[in-house]
C-alpha cells in the first residue's frame, strides 16, 4: 500500500508531502490544478518515462519520494527484491526517482539503486495505474486476449508458458528445415567449399597453444648469439676468472678464509661468516646454470628459418578462420560436422522432419488445451463482468467473449483444421457488447460510449482486485462520460474495491467525490513571477466546500452547502450500510 509521496521541485509543484490512507482516496480540483501532475510523479515512481521537461523551472533536479508498506500477499514483491539484494525492513520500502536538468535519471529502492526496468518489476506489484488508455487497450483485441489470460490466473498462465516454450522449438526446427531446403541447390558447392577449409586445417596439424610455443622459441632461436654471450662471461666472471682477475668464487672464498680465522676474536663475525657461505653455495649453483645454460645453446638457422615458416602458415590460417591456434582448432570440428551433415543431407532432413512432426503434434496439442481452458475462462468472465455492470446501473447489459481459433490453410492440422498457431497459441477474440435489452451483442470497440467503456472497465479491474495481490489501485478520471445513477453506481464500485484494497482516484464528479474515506484537494496558485500546485487533505468542513464547489461551479451557496452536506451524509450511510 502505498503510505507516502513526497515531490520535491516536479512540473509546477514545488515541494508537496502527500500522506495517503487505506480504503477510497479521491484527488478532486480545478481542470488545470495539476493533478494529472501527480499522476505522472506516480508513474515515474513504478517506472514510467523520464523527462528533463518534468523537472521544475529554476530547478537542478526533480526528486520522488514513496514509502509503500508490504504486507504478506506482497511475497512476490519481497521475492524480486531478495533476488536483487536490496533489505526490506520494517515491512516498508521508499523508492525514490531522481530526474535532473539535463533528463538523466537514477532509481533507488531502499537507497540501493536499481534499473528502471527492476523498478517497473517491482512498480506492476504494487500499484497498478488506469488511465483513459487503459480504455483505449479494452478496445484492442489483443489486450482482450491478455485479460482472459489474466482471469485464467496460474492456469492459463502455466499452459501459456507451456505453448511458449512448445512455439520456440517448433519454430527452430522449422526455421532449420526451410534454411535445409533452401540450401539444396547450393549443397554441392558448399561441399567443396567445407572439404577445401576442413582438409587445409587438418592438413596444418594443429596443436593446442601451438602459436605461443613458436613465438617464444623463436625468440630463444633469434637471440642464441647474445644468450651465448651472456651466459658464457656470467660463468667466466663467476666461475673461471683471468690471469689478472680471480673468479668472484674465489675471491670469496678468500673472504671466508679470512672471516674463519678471526671469528675466534669476536663472535659477532659468526653472522657475517654464516652469510658469505651462503652466498658462496648460491653462486656456485648460479655458475653451473650458467654452464649448462651455456652448453645447451642451439645455434640453428635452417630450425629457426623452419620455425618463421611455421608461424607465417599459422598466421595465413588465422586471417582465414581465426584469432588463434586454439579457435583454428574449433573451426576444423565445426566444419568436420557441417561436412557430416551435408554429405549425409537426406538422413539429415528425414530426422528433422520427423522432429518437425513430433514438435508440430506437442505443439498442437498443448496450444488445443490453452485454448480450451480459454473458452473456460472465458464463459466465467462474461458472468463476472455483467454481475459487476449490473451494479454500475447497466443491469440489461450483454457482454460476451467471443473466442475463435485462427484458421489458415498454411497452419498446423489440429483435428480437422489447419489453425495458425503463434507464441500465445491459437485463439483471438473480441469482446461483443450490448446495453439495450433485445439488440444483438456487437464489438465492444464499435458501439460502446465512452461512460460504458469506463464502466467496463471499472468492471473488469473490480474482479481482478479480488484475484491479484496487488494493494494499490490508480484510476484516473474513470467516471469520464458518466453522469447521474451511473455516476453514483460507479462511486459505490470504487468504495467497495477501497474495502479490499487502497484506491486512489482522479475525479470530477461529487458523486464520486463524496463516497471517499479520504479526500485531497488540488489547487493551483500563481503570482506575476511563478505558478504552483499545491495539495491539501481536508477535514469534514472542506470537503463539503469542495463539493458545493464541484456541484456550482464558482460562485457557492448556502443551498450548494446545504446539498452538499447531504451528499456527504448519504455517502456516509451509504458505506456504513
Amino acid at each position: 500500500m502505498l503510505l507516502e509521496m513526497s515531490i520535491r521541485q516536479f512540473a509546477l509543484i514545488d515541494e508537496v508531502r502527500i500522506s495517503f490512507a487505506s480504503g477510497f482516496n479521491a484527488l478532486t480540483g480545478e481542470t488545470g490544478a495539476g493533478k494529472s501532475i501527480l499522476l505522472d510523479a506516480l508513474g515515474l515512481i513504478i517506472g514510467g518515462r523520464a523527462s528533463a521537461d518534468f523537472v521544475r523551472r529554476g530547478a537542478d533536479r526533480a526528486v520522488i519520494e514513496a514509502l509503500f508498506g508490504i504486507d504478506e500477499e506482497s511475497f512476490s514483491a519481497l521475492g524480486i527484491l531478495e533476488e536483487l539484494g536490496i533489505p526490506v525492513d520494517d515491512e516498508c520500502i521508499v523508492v525514490t526517482r531522481e530526474i535532473t536538468a539535463s533528463g538523466k535519471t537514477t532509481a533507488r529502492i531502499n537507497g540501493r539503486m536499481v534499473t528502471v526496468q527492476a523498478l517497473r518489476q517491482i512498480g506492476s506489484i504494487l500499484v497498478h495505474m488506469h488511465g483513459q488508455h487503459e480504455q483505449q487497450a479494452l478496445q484492442d483485441t489483443a489486450e482482450q486476449l491478455s485479460m482472459i489470460d489474466a482471469f485464467g490466473g496460474a492456469e492459463l498462465a502455466s499452459l501459456r508458458e507451456r505453448v511458449k516454450s512448445d512455439f520456440r522449438v517448433f519454430e527452430e526446427i522449422r526455421h532449420t528445415l526451410r534454411t535445409a531446403h533452401d540450401s539444396e541447390r547450393d549443397r554441392l558447392q558448399r561441399i567443396d567449399i567445407v572439404r577445401f577449409q576442413a582438409e587445409e586445417l587438418r592438413d596444418a596439424r594443429l596443436r593446442p597453444d601451438e602459436e605461443e610455443e613458436l613465438l617464444e622459441e623463436r625468440k630463444r632461436l633469434s637471440g642464441s648469439e647474445r644468450l651465448h654471450a651472456a651466459t658464457a662471461l656470467a660463468y667466466r666472471v663467476l666461475y673461471e676468472g683471468t690471469e689478472r682477475q680471480p673468479s668472484a668464487i674465489d675471491q670469496l672464498h678468500n673472504v671466508l678464509t679470512e672471516l674463519e680465522g678471526v671469528t675466534k676474536y669476536d663472535r659477532q663475525l659468526e653472522v657475517a661468516l654464516d652469510l658469505t657461505k651462503s652466498a658462496r653455495y648460491q653462486l656456485d649453483e648460479v655458475a653451473v646454470q650458467m654452464r649448462d645454460y651455456r652448453d645447451g645453446i642451439e645455434f640453428n638457422p635452417q630450425k629457426l628459418a623452419a620455425v618463421e615458416d611455421r608461424l607465417a602458415e599459422l598466421s595465413g590460417l588465422r586471417k582465414k578462420y581465426g584469432e588463434n591456434t586454439n579457435e583454428l582448432m574449433i573451426r576444423l570440428t565445426s566444419l568436420e560436422e557441417e561436412l557430416s551433415v551435408l554429405e549425409h543431407f537426406e538422413e539429415h532432413i528425414a530426422a528433422k522432419e520427423r522432429d518437425y512432426q513430433q514438435a508440430t503434434t506437442v505443439l498442437g496439442k498443448s496450444a488445443m488445451a490453452l485454448s480450451d481452458a480459454r473458452h473456460r475462462a472465458a464463459r466465467k468472465m462474461e458472468q463476472a463482468v455483467m454481475d459487476q455492470l449490473a451494479q454500475l446501473s447497466m443491469p440489461r447489459t450483454q457482454f460476451c467473449a467471443q473466442l475463435e481459433r485462427n484458421t489458415d490453410e498454411h497452419g498446423i492440422v489440429v483435428g480437422d483444421e489447419r489453425i495458425k498457431i503463434t507464441e500465445r497459441g491459437m485463439d483471438r477474440v473480441q469482446f461483443l457488447f450490448s446495453s439495450n435489452a433485445g439488440e444483438p451483442a456487437r464489438p465492444l470497440a464499435k458501439i460502446a460510449s465512452g461512460g460504458e467503456l469506463s464502466r467496463t472497465m471499472l468492471a473488469i479491474k473490480s474482479i481482478f482486485a479480488e484475484m491479484d495481490q496487488v494493494q494499490t489501485l490508480i484510476f484516473d478520471e474513470v467516471d469520464t462520460g458518466i453522469s447521474g445513477r451511473a455516476a453514483q453506481a460507479v462511486a459505490e464500485r470504487l468504495a467497495h474495491i477501497g474495502k479490499m484494497r487502497q484506491v486512489i482516484c482522479v475525479t470530477h464528479l461529487p458523486q464520486v467525490a463524496c463516497m471517499a474515506d479520504t479526500h485531497f484537494l488540488i489547487v493551483k496558485t500563481s503570482d506575476q513571477d511563478r505558478t504552483e500546485t499545491c495539495v491539501e487533505k481536508l477535514n469534514d468542513q472542506g470537503r463539503i466546500e469542495e463539493l458545493a464547489r464541484m456541484l456550482s461551479g464558482a460562485e457557492l451557496t448556502n443551498t450548494t452547502r446545504q446539498h452538499a452536506k447531504e451528499m456527504l451524509e448519504l455517502a456516509n450511510g451509504t458505506k456504513a450500510g
